[in-house]
Parts: structure tokens; sequence; C-alpha cells
């Protein structure tokens, strides 16, 4: 029942992500909004809802992003939110705080994976990688992890709620 959720959830956030984000950056940087959802929605909804805003958002990003190849940001995507599968695992009950703190250490993962990706695939420099802009990307990330961890809670458990019902 979460899937359609997740799958438009990723669509809506890789179109801001690719359209509005761009225009608004925060120290020459900007969050990653379709990572940062797609760690949440895998340590509190699950794995299937993580795979699909992964996959779903990162092959729109690869579409509307000029710079990447086609399956960069989808297959960086996927490793991080297989990671965030295991601290889903061994999270136990503090899974809200464990989802933000994941987001931050999931960001540093997600741009050295990226940029490793684009190096081996498009040829970009190794001077290019910015550790400063990679921390403020983060703490974006971060930030977006707070709300998004307390109305995905909700929605778990309104889904709980539900299946208890039937």
């Amino acid at each position: 029942m979460t899937l359609p959720f997740a799958a438009l959830g990723a669509l809506l956030a890789a179109l801001l992500e690719s359209a509005v984000l761009p225009e608004l950056p925060i120290a020459g940087t900007q969050a990653d909004l379709v990572l940062a959802l797609a760690i949440v929605a895998t340590i509190l909804l699950g794995p299937e809802d993580g795979l699909v805003w992964a996959f779903v958002g990162g092959l729109l990003l690869d579409l509307l992003t000029p710079a990447r190849p086609l399956g960069a940001t989808t297959v960086t995507l996927l490793l991080v939110v297989g990671s965030a599968a295991l601290v889903r695992h061994f999270a136990g009950r503090g899974r809200r705080l464990a989802a933000v703190a994941a987001t931050f250490v999931g960001s540093w993962i997600f741009h050295v994976t990226l940029f490793a990706v684009m190096v081996l695939v498009s040829g970009v420099a190794l001077g290019a990688f910015r550790p400063e802009a990679v921390l403020v990307a983060s703490l974006l990330n971060t930030l977006v992890a707070l709300p998004a961890a307390v109305l995905m809670s909700a929605v778990a458990r309104r889904l709980a709620a539900d299946r208890a019902d039937w």
C-alpha cells in the first residue's frame, strides 16, 4: 500500500530537487531530497519503500540532470538505501533518531560514491571534490530528515492501525 506513495513521493522530490532547489543554493550547495527521503523511508517504512524511493527518484534525477550519466545516481542511491536497511535492522525502538543520524552519514557515503562513479564514468577531475560542500549538503539533508521522520512515523503508525483492523 505504501509503494505507490513512495513512487509518487520520489517523483515529486526529484522534480523539486532538480527544478526548484538549484535556484536556492545554500553555501553553494543544496539538499538532496530524494536521498534524505529514501533513507528515512527505508528505516521507518521498510526496505521496499526505500528502494522504490531510490530507484524512481534516482532514475528521474539522472534523466533531469544533464551532467550525470544515466544510472549513476540510481545505483548510488540504491547502495546507500541498502546500507540504511542494515541500520533499520539494528535500530530497534529508536528508529526516528536512527533515520536522522543515518541521513547524515548516508549523505557522506552518497556524495563520495557518486563522485567516484563520476570520476570513473565521466572523467571528472579528482580535484573537483569539495568536502565543505558535502558537509553543508549533509547538514541540509539532516534538516530535511527531521520533519520527514515525523511524517513517515505517522504514516507507519496509521498503516499499522489499518492492518490491525483487517
